[in-house]
Order: structure tokens, then sequence, then C-alpha cells
């Protein structure tokens, strides 16, 4: 059987990121992004679909009649209705754990961003650079904390979270996590509200869920720490933004250093993407996961995954 190949949004991936050659006859068809008013006209005689995260609707997938697999370059299968998938005999197929490495690195990056301060202090010399002034021999004008005894607070044990404790856990920091099902027991475990009354960093690395919506929000920052800082590279809608704003104005945390907000992609008129040239707080446009290798990985993966359903396996 000769398969129409349809890769839907290249340009979710780096122009670095090479695309393998599959094993297999085909016909191999590239968009660089798919609208939604565009998907049926791009997968109307394809049998495989590879996506990195456009969503394909069950009134699309209705129209779709020779279909027979989804490739997601993703970790989850939310772009997809599974259950009409499994009606209509659909496999779909998408790359779990893939950006562990990444994220975690990304999450460490940011907590030294964070306790170093070493982009403030740069942005300052460009800046007494401008202003034409003499340049004084010492500077305090931010806090730089050492890393070493600090406790991390994570919130989460899948393997974003458990790689973060093992890097952090070798810089010396004391590590403690936040289980929401209870499924882990032991003096490292603790409840939400004692783990950020004693955490110097929280990093919130657990999925999006109605339970996790808004998990964060102004009760919880009032349980810490008021030199402590907060790490998000899992979901925007985990922290409740508006209590965030509140907490960093107010003083009741330190700092936040965000690779995701609610809104993706963000907007100009975000409050937080304005909060940040006068608080401290990093903003990351969804990054974490992109290393060069991630994403090679990733797509690697889900080019594999299409062979294996061809082949079968």
């Amino acid at each position: 059987m000769l398969h129409d190949v349809v890769f839907l949004d290249r340009d979710g991936f780096a122009e670095s990121v090479t695309i393998k050659e599959l094993p297999f006859p085909h016909r191999w068809t590239t968009h660089g992004y798919t609208a939604p008013q565009d998907m049926v006209a791009h997968l109307k005689n394809a049998t495989i679909a590879i996506s990195s995260g456009v969503p394909i609707t069950v009134q699309q997938l209705e129209q779709l009649t020779s279909l027979q697999m989804i490739s997601l370059a993703m970790t989850g299968t939310d772009a997809v209705d599974m259950e009409y998938c499994r009606q209509r005999g659909i496999q779909v197929a998408s790359v779990p754990g893939y950006g562990t490495h990444a994220v975690a690195e990304h999450a460490l990056a940011m907590i030294f961003a964070l306790m170093r301060n070493v982009a403030r202090y740069h942005q300052l010399l460009l800046s007494e650079r401008e202003r034409g002034g003499p340049m004084r021999s010492a500077y305090f004008d931010f806090p730089i904390f050492d890393l070493r005894g600090k406790v991390l607070g994570i919130i989460g044990h899948g393997p974003i979270a458990l790689r973060l404790a093992e890097l952090a856990t070798r810089l010396e920091m004391v590590v403690r996590f936040h289980d929401r099902d209870g499924h882990y027991q032991g003096e490292q475990y603790l409840p939400l509200q004692q783990l950020l009354a004693s955490s110097d960093v929280v990093s919130i690395n657990c999925p999006l869920t109605p339970q996790t919506r808004h998990l964060i929000g102004r009760e919880q920052f009032q349980w810490m720490k008021a030199n402590a800082v907060l790490i998000n590279t899992a979901r925007g809608a985990i922290i409740h933004e508006p209590d965030l704003i509140w907490a960093l104005q107010s003083g009741e945390i330190a700092g936040a250093a965000l690779d995701v907000v609610t809104h993706e992609p963000i907007r100009l008129d975000e409050p937080l993407l304005q909060l940040a040239s006068t608080h401290n707080l990093i903003l990351n446009p969804h990054v974490a996961w992109s290393s060069v290798e991630a994403m090679q990985g990733l797509l690697d993966a889900a080019l594999n995954n299409v062979s294996a359903f061809v082949c079968g396996r």
C-alpha cells in the first residue's frame, strides 16, 4: 500500500531538526502550519497525519475517511478525541517523556537565573554604560543566593520532577515533594502547605487537571516565604495569575520564572508581560521542551511510531 503521509505543522520545529526518510512506500506532504479551516483540505487523502500540536476535531475526523493513523509529536493525546478514534479504528500515538531532561534543565536554569541574578546584573551594567556615569567598584543592587543548602519544593512526582530533583541534589539542595495523590510516603513528601512554607524554591512539575487548575493562588502565596521564588515549566493555569501578580507586587514572594502562561501564545497586553519589566519576573514563551536534542528526539520518535504502525508493530 502507498501511504499518504501529511505533516500538518512543520513550523512547530526549528529548521535545524531533520526529517528522516520513512522506510516504506509513501507520498509525503509538508505544511508549515494548518489552520482549522484548512484541516480537511490538507488531510483529504491522507492515511497518516503527523501533528506537533494542531488539534483535530471530531467534526473534521468525520470527513477524513482515508485516515488510519495520527502520530502526535507531543507527550499527550489531548489534541484529538481518543474515544472517537477508537470507535473509528484510527490509531493514535504520542511520545511521552521525550522532554524530561530538557524541561528539568530549563527549570534549573530558571532557578539559577532568579537566585544568582545573572541577567539583572548584566542589564544593570548596560544601563550604567548608557547613563555614562562612573562605574562602581562593588554592586549589591540584587541579592545573590547560593543554591547549596536551599530547600527545593517540587509539586509533582513524574519523570521531569524526578530528574530536576536529581540535578538539584547534586548541587546539595534539599529536595522535598508534594504528591497530590498520596501514593508516596516518607520525610521527603509533604502536604502542600508545609511544602510551600518550608521551601526556598518551589517548582511546579505536575499536569494540568481539574484538581490542579489554580492550585497556587493567594492563600498558597501567603504560605510561602517572602524570599522564596516560584518556577513553572508545567502549565500556566496551575497558577492563578492575578494572584501571582498580587504576590509579586506586594512582596509576598521574591520572584517567579514562568515558561508557561494560561493563554498561549502570550499576548502583548498580557499583564504578566507588563510586570516583567518592573519586578523580579522572568517569562519564556513555552520553550523549555525545545532544546535541539529534545526536538530531534521528539520528531524521530513520532516518525518511528509511524513506521511501527505501517509495519504492524
